[in-house]
Parts: C-alpha cells; structure tokens; sequence
C-alpha cells in the first residue's frame, strides 16, 4: 500500500500500546488456593467460566491497544492515492486549489461589456459554492499578479472563501507567472495539505504567464499524494488582439526646476503584428489637458516615442498623464509620472582657500558655474542653483542649519573638527549629498583618517606638476564605456571632445567597495586612472573629484563650454529624486524620506478615496525619516497623494506625490496555444474545461481527497464504545 502520512512524527503514539498490556499484567488476579469438601462439584463450572474470561479479557486488551493504534494513525494524518484498493476509505471531503489569474490582461473587455476578470470571479463563485463546509471540504485560493497571492488562509472553508469574494478580490494589476503559482503551491500549500489536491486554473492563457520550469514543478505536487489538474480558458472567445500601450512615461531632465522648461516622453508600443496608423493620444498636467497629439504611427510589434517640450511655474507636487484613446485593454491606455518642481537646490560651497574676492578662490569657478548671474549678466538665465560660500570655520559655525543645503560641496578643505564631521556624517547620511574636491590643503593620510566612510575613494599620492613642468606630462577626462546616466551628456562624440582639457595635477584614488567610477584620467599613452568617483553613504550621494575646483590643478574651471555642464550635470545627479521612489509597480508599497516627522497622513487614491494613517511608523535617519507603506500598497493604477501632517508644528505639510504604474508587458495579449501549453505543463496530465458550461449535478460525481483521517476516527470511537460495553459486562459479572 503506498501510505503517505501529514503528521508522521505522531506515529511515534503508537509506542502508548504497551500500556494497556501493562496495566492488564498488573491487575492479574492472583489466587490462594483453599481447599474444602464441596470443590470437586464446583471445579468443572468454574474451568468453563475462566476459559470465557480469559477470552472476554484478551479482547478487552486488544480493543485497548488498537484504540490507542488507531488515535495514533489518525493524529498522523495517513493518506493514500486514488489509485489506492483504500482509497474508498477516503470519504467525499475535498481539498480544491483554486489559481486564479488576476494580471492585468484579465481586465481585457469581452463581448456584453464584462471582463475576463469579472468572468473568473463568476467562476470562482461557482466552484466555491458547490462546496460543503459540512462535509470538510477545503480551499486555498491563489491570486496570480495580485500583492496578495494567499487572500485566505490555506485549507480555508469554502463559506470564508465566498465571503472573500463578496468582499471583492483586488482588480486585475500585475503580471500573472503560472511558475511562481506552482512554487507556492509545492513549498507552501503541499506542506499543509498532504492529501490528494484537485488543482483548477482560471487563466486567459496569456502566453507570458507559461513559463517552462511549470511542468516539473507541478509533478512534485502530484506526486506527493496525487491529484488532478483543470485549466479553464475564460478568454477563449477572444484572439490575440492587436492591442496598443503606453509603456513608458519618464521626465528627460536630471532636475525639475519651476520656471524652467523640461522634457517627457511617453513610449507607445504596438503589440500586434501590422502597422497601427492614426494613433490619437494625449498629455495632461494634473488632470488639465496640455497637448494633443495626432497621426501616430506606430510600427508591427514596435515602439513609437511622444514628446512634450512644458514648462512647470508652480513649485511642488505634480502629475503627468499620457493617455490613449481606449481599446478593449484599458488597464495600460493610461501611465502616469508623478515628480516634483523645485525652487531651486540649496548648495553650501565650503572653500578651504578662501580668496579676498570669494569669486576667485577654490570655490569661485564652482559658483559661477551654477549662478551664472554672479559674473555681473543681468541677462543670464537663472540655472536653478542657490550657492552659499563659507570659509572652514564659517562652516563649523553653522552647527545644524547644514541640514538646509541639498548639497555640500568642500572645495580644498584640509580638516574639519570632530564635533562637526560627526553632524556632516550624519546629514550625509540622511540624505544631503556630498561633493569632495582634493588640492594643496588637503594631505591624503590624514583625510582618509578624519572623512574615513564620507569618501568613496581612498586618496593616494600626487601626481604630475601644478606648474606643467614636471616629469609626467598632463591628463584628461576619458568616460567608460558605455557612459554613466550621471555623464551622458558627453556620451556623443562631438561633446566628448569637450574633455580634453589638460589637467596637469591629481592624486591616485582607489574606489572603496560599492562605488562607482564615473570618469578616469587618462594619460598620452592611453593609461588611466579613477578621476570621479560616486559612492553612498546612507541615504545621501557621495563624489570624490580627484583635482581642484580651480585652475591651481586644472584647465578645466577655465574651458567654461566644458566646465559649466560638467558641474549642472554631476550637481544635478546628485540632488536628483529618483524617480522610482514615487512612481512604483502597481501592487506595492513606496518608501519615502520625510523632512521631519510625520505625525499623521492620508493617502488619496485616484478615485479620489482617502485613507488616514494615524500613526506612521518610521523610522529616524538623523535629521530626516523614513516612511514605509507596507500596510497600504497603491492597488489602483494612476495618480496618488500622501498628505503628511509633521509632528513639529513648526514645519509646513507636506505633500507628496505618487503614481502606481502597471506592468508593460501585461499589454502583449498573444495567448498561448495548445501544444506549446502540453509541452509546458509536461509530464503533468491536465484537461481543458469551463466551470460555467457545466451541470450543477456534477459535483457529486467528485472523488474525495484520498484522506484516511474520518475513518480512522469513526473506526476509533466504534472501538472505543466496544470497549466501554465489554468492560461494563466483565464488571457487572464479577
């Protein structure tokens, strides 16, 4: 027999039988043999009555020991195949897994109105409720491409399962992966349910969804105490649609600065196999319509890009749109970009050589990089950069209002006191960013002791002559390949040439692990060395420039075409918001950093609902927090708010934007076809059925669940009430 068990350390019950023999060995009687007149009369009677006790009492102690077998075999929960000669001892409770696919395909439109998703809600329905809660049926339910994937318990009652569903599932959203399903189903469920498992699947067949380890891994399940596998098609009256999407809507600019115009593109992609022409869409700004576009041709199985050139007054939160004209598809016609326009970024430039004119020391060619306005232009456009310059003791006296800066830059600063390394390290960490320039002040050794983790790179010795004169002929900046997003800018040929600007003095750095060389020296003969270096520390960017920031070390602060852009980029991406931060897969949770403390919050959804978090929890990074929203995933596509109120009165509020993004490859509707789908799903037997087409009568027709359990606990309590009588009899006649 091919016995499989739930629970066999519970066989180890089984060792209890030997108390029953025991008991029944101490209480043997033992007799004193007395004899007197009338025995001979009474010895024959007595011979035939013991010969019945001794048989009554050896059958009291077997249904003694098999009681304790029996409650021993059902605690250990055996169970045995279909296949089984004792598998009509299984009884009629089932236990279903219902995997049902909640990825954004499902909300594909069908014909009448509904969707495919509404449909397998309809289905659900109809499987659930053919169900006892009497007669021990069980149901685990899976939600593939929802944040949940277990929306009840597993082994849950049928009726808690129809409870779910009147609650509502959540709509379709992510990405179905039938592999990921089985792997729940293999490591999770199978470790509770080790009995026969009817398996149903409530798919469209989106061929994403199939990948190719399924098969094996659904063998595991079924041969780990057997069961059935039915796949329904709830998109068999649709074909493999030519549908159209927006994959893609992103801000070209580093920086969003108000007043200053910037760049967004929105990708379109074609998913069918012919041309889509006369593609009409549009731009909105939080909700007002901005630019309509026309006659967008979008190739087979191609992508086709949509600029809009906008300019954004109005500093703070926002939310881009890009939108399609609706198809059977309306889950990806839409995408939307949440961000931030800012008034300008606050930098505090540290010079460790401060000049009498603060424009000509370390830190001038940095200032008027950024504020060109400070040459004497008035006609200068503002470039969105504030700049405030302190010598190092101006800086010491600061004390905490460092925390204001979105950047620090120290220019040539040999040292700082412990007091305020200690503060800079800590608003370092929570988030401001970190700018290092090396020069005459500065003594390798003893920076790498005081800055220690600040720098991304440890300094080494100098190299090549301040004076052009030395041994070691000049350097330039050479980029990677391929360039980093921080530098692109000089990716094209044209402007890489702006680099090759002589630096005739630098020192060696060697990148600590983690960081990033973003440009390298590179000498006539083609030699190189780390020239900027990116790391992190904390929440907050670290640069290490391996020259100065004046033109003691290097031509470059004198090459303003070069100069200039080199600085707004590397400032830029450094105090740039990633945008990832606000605008997250559907289904999942933002971790945001807060000024502050917040004290309470309400995230608005883009229907407009609003759900208050009383108490954020949070967590303190200096002078800045952390909020996770684990406990509020944004579940609904488009544009989102969090409303923060800050426990210090003193502070404004704060809104932040967000944006729930769908998976774009959720809008590639080819379906996978028959024999694709066998050879996937081997060597694992299936059917193709649909729920809704058949008789309510069939139910009955069910096998169980192979489970032995309900039988050996009514085997147990017949052996117990025979015990009972038995052992009332044998007193009574004593």
């Amino acid at each position: 027999m091919n016995f499989e068990f739930g629970a066999p350390a519970m066989l180890g019950g089984a060792a209890l039988i030997g108390v029953p023999i025991l008991i029944h060995l101490l209480n043997r009687r033992r007799y004193t043999v007395t004899r007197f007149a009338a025995m001979a009369f009474l010895q024959k009677a007595f011979a035939k009555r013991r010969r019945r006790l001794r048989m009554e009492s050896l059958l009291l102690l077997l249904l003694r020991c098999l009681a304790v077998m029996l409650a021993a075999l059902a605690m250990a929960l055996p169970f045995v195949p279909t296949d089984s000669l004792l598998a009509a001892l299984g009884g009629g409770a089932r236990d279903l897994v219902l995997i049902v696919d909640r990825s954004g395909s499902m909300a594909r439109r069908l014909p009448g109105g509904a969707s495919v998703g509404e449909r397998a809600i309809e289905a659900l329905r109809n499987v659930v409720s053919r169900l006892s809660d009497e007669a021990g049926d069980t149901v685990t339910l899976i939600t593939m491409g929802a944040a949940d994937p277990l929306p009840v318990p597993i082994g849950a009652r049928p009726s808690a399962v129809l409870e779910v569903l009147d609650a509502g599932l959540p709509a379709p959203a992510g990405r179905a992966d039938m592999v990921e399903a089985a792997r729940l189903l293999r490591d999770r469920v199978r470790a509770v349910r080790k009995s026969r498992l009817d398996v149903e699947v409530l798919t469209d067949l989106q061929a994403l969804s199939w990948g190719e380890d399924v098969g094996p891994i659904l063998a595991e399940v079924f041969d780990d105490g057997g069961g059935t596998l039915r796949i329904e098609d709830l998109g068999r009256q649709l074909g493999d649609t030519a549908n159209r999407s927006v994959s893609a809507l992103e801000a070209s600019d580093a920086l969003l600065l108000a007043g200053r115009a910037a760049t967004f593109n929105a990708t379109l992609v074609n998913h069918g196999d012919t041309i889509q022409r006369g593609v009409r869409g549009r731009f909105l700004l939080d909700g007002e319509l901005r630019r309509q576009v026309t006659d967008i041709e979008i190739p087979a199985r191609g992508s086709a890009s949509v600029e809009l050139r906008l300019r954004v007054d109005a500093p703070g939160p926002h939310h881009l749109s890009f939108e399609l004209d609706a198809d059977e598809l309306p889950f990806d016609d839409t995408r939307t970009l949440a961000f931030e326009t800012r008034d300008a970024v606050q930098v505090l430039i540290v010079d460790g050589d401060r000049a009498v004119d603060p424009l000509k020391g370390s830190a001038g060619f940095l200032a008027l990089a950024l504020e060109p306005a400070l040459a004497g232009d008035d006609a200068a456009q503002p470039a969105g950069f504030t700049t405030q310059i302190v010598d190092p003791r101006g800086f010491e006296a600061l004390g905490r209002s460092i925390e204001s800066a979105d950047l620090i830059v120290l220019a040539n600063v040999g040292g700082l006191g412990a007091e305020t390394l200690t503060r800079l390290h800590e608003v370092v960490s929570s988030g401001t960013a970190l700018m290092v320039f090396l020069g005459d002040r500065v003594e390798p050794v003893s920076l790498g002791e005081r800055f220690g983790t600040l720098l991304p790179a440890q300094v080494g010795a100098l190299r090549g002559d301040p004076t052009g004169r030395g041994e070691q002929d000049y350097v330039s900046l050479v980029l990677p390949e391929p360039a980093p997003p921080e530098l692109e800018l000089f990716s094209d040929p044209r402007l890489a040439m702006l680099l090759q600007v002589p630096v005739l003095a630098w020192h060696e750095l060697t990148p600590v692990d983690g960081a990033h060389v973003l440009a390298s020296f590179a000498d006539a003969l083609g030699a190189t060395t780390p020239a900027i270096v990116r790391g992190r520390v904390g929440l907050g960017a670290t640069l290490l420039f391996g020259t100065t920031a004046d033109d003691a070390w290097s031509l470059l602060p004198r090459q303003p075409p070069t100069w200039v852009p080199l600085i707004h980029e590397l400032v830029s991406s450094l105090t740039r918001v990633d945008p990832a931060t606000h605008n997250v897969p559907l289904g999942s949770a933002p971790a945001l950093v807060l000024q502050g403390t917040p004290a309470s919050a309400r995230l608005l959804d883009p229907a407009g609902g609003v759900e208050r978090i009383a108490r954020p929890e949070v967590e303190l990074i200096g002078h800045r927090s952390r909020l996770d929203l684990n406990a509020t995933p944004l579940d609904e596509a488009g544009a989102w708010s969090l409303e923060i109120e800050p426990a210090d009165a003193s502070r404004p509020g704060e809104v932040i934007a967000l944006a729930a993004l769908p998976d774009a490859r959720e809008g590639d509707l080819r379906r996978i076809d028959s024999a694709t789908l066998e050879q996937r799903l081997a060597p694992v037997s299936f059917v193709m059925g649909e729920r809704l087409d058949e008789d309510p009568d069939e139910a009955g027709s069910e096998s169980g669940d192979g489970s032995l359990f309900r039988f050996l606990l009514w085997s147990l309590l017949v052996c117990l009430l025979g015990e009972s009588l038995l052992a009332r009899r044998m007193g009574g006649m004593r």
